[in-house]
């Protein structure tokens, strides 16, 4: 399988074989730009699907990593797979979704969304229940926080608003495998979700989410939220009977009149609230180091990276990602995303979560050409 990373387009030249797909994520703002981007490189490469997802910010192989100055805005993996071994599937918002797969084979899949919906939420239960189970993986498209914007996914040459992208890989001819992770444990018991209105908790064990709350840790000062100190483990009240682990929900905002918590992910009635504390810093590193088992000969990766958890580590993001880096050693390029798709233990279903580092490493099968 070849690849090459651009990470700005005046390296075109160094592309020296015909990719079949470009991945590509752009800065939010910078569309326009992924757009001319894009154009040069289907003029050079006419027969190739080019996908992409905006993000908060851009993410790459080589230091610093982030993109902490805007010096690359729009970055692309170019990769050369056979034509019959993917399918790109779009699917638009409101209507009913049904995956387009052959009856016995087994798919892995790259998921991008333009933003949370219900239709997402569908997505991940027919890959989970009949075609990917746990070896699927993606991003909510991402934005600048300061705007309030959501975000878009790009699909041969067309910006996606409301949408979802499927990028299903057959796994006889491709492996894709990884793992999400976040930095916290739980902590004491399940608390019951009993009052909720979209992304909103209004009521916990039948009294106001932000007291039951506040009575348990203290006050939820605007330093913690801003720096995602305090997410919750959130279980799905569709999910309780699963053994999987609880995948962590950052909170977006508090309403101190309203006594509500409003998080970037949608719950429900019913769903259940735990406390998270952080892991200590040995555990940190360990779980860096435990994402190279993911990792052979000529593989590459996307690594899509919550803004929660570059909100949480701030300038150490970076160090954190530089000893990611090293461990995988291989080419990768990611994104900031609003949400992440991924699963926390390899025996696990691949869930919708928030705040983490969620890895998906891609290799084409010994054998194959």
């Amino acid at each position: 399988m070849n690849y090459a990373v651009l990470t700005n387009i005046g390296q075109i030249d160094s592309v020296d074989f015909i990719p079949t797909v470009i991945v590509g994520f752009y800065e939010s703002g910078k569309e326009k730009l992924f757009s001319q981007y894009s154009e040069t490189l289907k003029a050079r490469f006419p027969d190739v699907d080019i996908i992409g997802c905006s993000s908060e910010s851009n993410i790459y192989d080589s230091i610093p990593y982030v993109d902490l100055g805007q010096t690359h805005t729009c970055i692309y993996m170019c990769i050369e797979m056979k034509k019959g071994s993917y399918r790109l599937q779009l699917f638009p918002d409101q209507k009913k979704q049904k995956i387009f797969v052959e009856e016995n084979k087994k798919y892995s899949a790259i998921v991008l969304s333009s933003h949370y919906s219900n239709d997402l939420e569908q997505i991940i239960t027919l890959l989970q229940e009949d075609i990917a189970k746990n070896s699927f993986f993606g991003a909510i498209a991402g934005a600048k926080l300061s705007t309030f914007k959501e975000g878009s996914i790009f699909y041969n040459g067309e910006y996606i608003s409301d949408g979802i992208l499927l990028w299903l890989i057959d796994q006889e001819e491709y492996s894709l495998k990884g793992i999400s992770a976040h930095d916290f444990d739980p902590v004491g018991f399940d608390l019951e979700i009993t009052r909720t209105e979209g992304f909103q908790i209004i009521e916990i064990e039948n009294q106001p989410a932000l007291d039951m709350i506040e009575n348990m840790i203290g006050t939820l000062s605007l330093q913690i939220i801003e720096s995602y100190d305090q997410p919750f483990f959130i279980t799905s009240f569709k999910n309780h009977d699963h053994s999987f682990k609880k995948p962590v929900s950052s909170i977006k905002s508090i309403d101190r009149e309203a006594k509500t918590i409003t998080l970037f992910k949608k719950v429900s009635k019913g769903d259940k609230l735990k406390l998270a504390i952080p892991f200590s810093r040995e555990k940190q590193i360990n779980q860096l180091d435990n994402f190279s088992h993911f990792v052979t000969n000529g593989s590459i990766a996307f690594l899509f990276t919550c803004v929660a958890y570059k909100g949480h580590w701030g300038e150490m993001e970076p160090i954190y990602i530089m000893r990611l880096a090293k461990n995988i050693n291989i080419p990768f390029i990611g994104l900031h995303a609003f949400g992440e798709i991924g699963p926390l233990d390899t025996k696990d279903l691949s869930v919708l979560q928030n705040q983490t580092l969620t890895l998906a490493v891609l290799t084409e099968k010994q054998g194959r050409t």
